[in-house]
Parts: C-alpha cells; structure tokens; sequence
C-alpha cells in the first residue's frame, strides 16, 4: 500500500466514512481509531466519574480512562497535585496514595466526598472531525460534613471499542479574587 492511498483511507475515516473500533496498522505501527460519540453519551460518563468518586471505588474510576501508549498517554493534571500523570499507576496513586514513587499523594478518594457536581461553562463542546468531545466548567466535591472544594477542570473524551474515555483530565483549585474590606 503507498503511503498516499494509506492517507486517503486514514481521511475517509476521520472524515465520516465508517469508524472501526479496531486499531488499523500500518508498518507496525498502530493508529488507532475512535468512534462516533454523543453528547449525552459524555454526560453519562462525567455522571458515572461522580458516582465512582463518591463510592471511592478506584478501580472502576480509573476504567474511564483510556491510558494510551508511550506516543500517546493519558494527560492527567489532578486537582490536589503538582505532578502531571501519564500511566495507570500515577492516577491510582493520586486517587488512593499509597506509591512512593509519589509521596504526596495522600488518596483524593480517601476524603470521603459524599457528592460530586458538574457545572460545565457550556457544556461538553464535539471536536472537531466528530469523534470526541471537550468540557471545561467547574465542579464541586462536598465531604461527608458538607465541607464544599470546588475546582475548575477540562476533560476530552473519546470513544473507543463501544466506551467513552477520558483522555485528557486537568484540574485545579479555583481561584478566588481577594475580599475586599
């Protein structure tokens, strides 16, 4: 196969033509293919994101995110860190501590977050081409004696073989202009 019909059918794809979700190789390399997504499809994702925190059930959490691979890892800025995760075991640390190759992490989850609320600027936002979305909005973690940590974060999702994943997750503190006396 030339390198130009190879293109030519990586553009058909990525403009409409019919996604697969299995990863097309070309000289061993692996590009990977996503789906069609919806918007309420994304919603139900951040809803299920919520639903795991608040449960502190880290391994499902972490199932909503797509890892990738060493060309293309997952890009995961956590809200109570300064050290941007790349793998698996960087977000599980943040989320449950416990790695000293991470020593700050203490366990986002152990917080005891009784809710989670999304509060998107405009709501989850297509890319372009179709097959993925952005969000960036705030969201509000209220702990089991009503303590509210509120936090600005960006999300971008994909959809690959059937599930919505999260491959992009920056977040941080919100800040707060100065009161004024």
């Amino acid at each position: 196969m030339h390198d130009s019909s190879w293109r030519s059918g990586i553009w058909t794809a990525i403009q409409g033509g019919k996604p697969e979700s299995q990863p097309i190789y070309y000289r061993n390399i692996v590009i990977t293919t996503y789906e069609p997504i919806t918007k309420a499809e994304v919603i139900a994702a951040q809803r299920a994101w919520a639903k795991y925190v608040t449960e502190q059930d880290v391994d499902q959490l972490l199932d909503l995110y797509d890892f990738g691979g060493p060309d293309e890892p997952l890009l995961f800025k956590p809200t109570l860190a300064d050290v941007i995760r790349l793998d698996r075991a960087g977000a599980r640390s943040y989320f449950i501590g416990g790695d000293p190759d991470y020593p700050h992490d203490h366990g986002f989850l152990k917080r005891g977050w009784t809710s989670v609320e999304f509060q998107s600027a405009v709501g989850p936002i297509l890319k372009a081409g179709g097959l993925g979305y952005k969000d960036m909005g705030h969201y509000t973690f209220v702990d089991g004696d009503g303590n509210a940590t509120r936090a600005d974060y960006t999300f971008a999702y994909h959809k690959l073989n059937g599930r919505v994943l999260i491959s992009l997750h920056h977040s941080s503190l919100t800040w707060l202009p100065p009161i004024e006396s």
